[in-house]
């Protein structure tokens, strides 16, 4: 997988892991699911960090890298 794929998922796995967290606290169970996407973003984070020459992308970057991956998605069909 590229590098701007990989960051992109982890940017949007974060989001999911504080509505799954919000959920778990609301109910009064323990946010194992939370925990687990947030732990997998943050690792995510780190494998792009250390693979890539230039480290983390820019928060700037974002709608950018999602625009690019979306055209890959669609120039695969």
């Amino acid at each position: 997988m590229e590098y701007e794929t990989l960051f992109l998922l982890g940017v949007y796995l974060l989001p999911l892991a504080f509505v799954s967290l919000v959920g778990a606290w609301a109910s009064g169970r323990v946010p194992v699911l939370a925990m687990l996407l947030g732990a997998g973003a943050i690792g995510i984070f780190g494998y792009v960090h250390a693979r890539r020459d230039e480290g983390l992308f820019d928060w700037r970057e974002i709608p950018e890298l999602t625009l690019m991956v979306i055209a890959r998605l669609i120039a695969l069909f």
